[in-house]
């Protein structure tokens, strides 16, 4: 994805779902429990830090049809191949974020720093989500410097 369109998500009234119950996918489901999304996470197991008081959680394995009804899908489990089915499986009206490939996905995510009054997102349009962070590090560390910074948060 060359020529992404930035865009901010109302994720309010969408369905979402996380293929896979990993590290990948708690920080993948934080954020988007965070956004008030309605997540349900198709996985046999969960990693502890998912909060399962927050999500619908299908125990199992990835299934066609899984996905039928969902807006928005990220595929993050360890296994390529399943990630690619759950890519091949998405309609053309389905927003999916593969995070094994990025060439089969419609979307990435960047990292943010985010206030009551400010929303600062970092990309490197899927190529190196370690600089990103590094980035994010050092615009936080600029922006807790600025007197202004955390004035009407």
């Amino acid at each position: 994805m060359d020529n992404p369109y930035p865009v901010n998500l109302d994720l309010t009234k969408k369905t979402v779902a996380v293929i896979g119950g990993g590290k990948v996918a708690a920080r993948k489901i934080k954020t988007l429990v965070n956004a008030k999304a309605h997540v349900t996470v198709i996985s046999p197991a969960l990693d502890p830090k998912i909060d399962q008081t927050t999500i619908t959680w299908i125990r199992k394995a990835y299934a066609a049809g899984d996905i039928r009804d969902m807006d928005v899908i990220i595929a993050c489990t360890n296994n390529p191949a399943v990630n690619q089915q759950v890519t091949d499986d998405a309609s053309h009206f389905q927003w999916v974020n593969n995070t094994s490939d990025k060439t089969q996905s419609d979307f990435y995510n960047v990292a943010q720093i985010e206030t009551d009054q400010l929303l600062l997102t970092v990309s490197t349009k899927g190529h190196s989500p370690a600089t990103a962070k590094h980035i994010k590090k050092e615009l936080l560390t600029w922006l807790k410097s600025q007197k202004w910074f955390g004035e009407g948060r």
